[in-house]
């Protein structure tokens, strides 16, 4: 019976163990000196090590590989755009307690109250009351507690973003010559 033996990997475009250690460490920090440490390199040489790494194209093909597969992972974690955290500053800056709040006084179902309102709270604590001892005690109430985000934070927040708040600085021009100056220092 004959023996059939796979052909080798294409040996042109693997990496090695240490490059394959060097892009798993660089794509961690993108720091060439620390991924080429961190990959065995010597501490020494680790600077011009790294530079010649990432001018190598298989390593380099191999870190923007990397790179794109972290993208694609996180694209939907991470991008955040400034309109988002301006509107969800001003829900809370803008918040009114009304809105929580039904005709008779009483705190609304969650559900019922307007997605703005909702966003704006911190937290909620319910508190059962009873009355009586043992087996004769029955709940007589409860007691919400509702707690929104901080207004001032977030209209503080706010104000920075759109300049409201700039300190004047005045700056007066005080001429003196060297020799003056060196002799106040005396």
């Amino acid at each position: 019976m004959q023996e059939t033996r796979k052909a080798p990997a294409d040996s042109s475009r693997a990496l090695t163990a240490k490059q394959e250690a060097f892009v798993r460490e660089y794509l961690k920090d993108s720091n060439a000196t620390q991924a080429a440490i961190r990959a065995g390199y010597s501490e020494a040489t680790a600077e011009s090590q790294g530079s010649r790494l990432l001018r190598n194209a298989k390593v380099l093909a191999a870190v923007e590989a990397g790179q794109a597969a972290l993208d694609e992972a996180v694209k939907d974690e991470v991008v955040v755009e400034v309109a988002e955290v301006i509107r969800e500053l001003r829900r809370i800056a803008f918040s009114d307690i009304g809105q929580g709040v039904g005709e008779r006084g009483g705190l609304l179902a969650l559900k019922d109250m307007p997605e703005d309102f909702r966003r704006a709270i911190s937290s909620i604590e319910v508190e059962e009351l009873f009355a009586g001892k043992g087996e004769e005690r029955v709940q007589v109430g409860t007691v919400t507690k509702l707690k929104l985000w901080p207004k001032d934070k977030a209209l503080e927040l706010l104000g920075k973003y759109l300049k409201l708040f700039t300190d004047k600085v005045e700056l007066t021009e005080v001429k003196k010559s060297h020799e003056e100056a060196l002799g106040e220092l005396e």
